[in-house]
């Protein structure tokens, strides 16, 4: 007796759970070999095992398409611990100089004197990239103090 393991099916479960129309994934039709569907395949299985909301999903399939079109295979398939992680991995093959323009640009932004105690996050808003600025004031020597810090910080921006 063959001893066959069921092999899940996350892509045909989270299609179900999300209620995903054939009209969602309509860039599927750009791949045309019997390779490229069946490596989306694994590569979607995979991605939904990481449970992503029905936008964020879409988009990333969509993204996992283009890179089987531009030949990527293997790389697709790096362990991810979370949907975000796998996500990033994704998007650094997909767009590897801004990848790398963003880890430069999060160095130096992060480096820059910010106001003490403010909590800085770097983050890519579409085609942007910059960073979130959060901190706490109490009072107008606290104002001042902040105030003060940054304009430290738009001189090193500047030079």
């Amino acid at each position: 007796m063959e001893n066959t393991q069921a092999q899940p099916h996350f892509f045909a479960q989270w299609q179900i759970d999300k209620k995903v129309k054939p009209t969602d994934l309509v860039f599927t039709q750009a791949l045309k070999s019997s390779v490229q569907q069946q490596l989306f395949e694994k590569a979607a299985d995979l991605l939904c095992s990481l449970r992503p909301s029905f936008s964020e999903g879409i988009k990333t399939l969509e993204l996992i398409a283009e890179l089987i079109l531009m030949g990527h295979a293997e790389s697709l398939f790096e362990t991810a611990s979370s949907f975000e992680a796998y996500q990033n991995s994704l998007r650094a093959l997909r767009y590897p100089h801004t990848t790398q323009n963003d880890a430069t640009l999060k160095t130096k932004l992060e480096n820059l004197p910010w106001p003490s105690q403010a909590k800085i996050k770097f983050e890519r808003r579409g085609d942007r990239a910059g960073v979130e600025v959060k901190f706490f004031v109490s009072s107008g020597p606290d104002l001042t103090k902040v105030i003060s810090a940054l304009e430290r910080v738009q001189t090193e921006i500047g030079k």
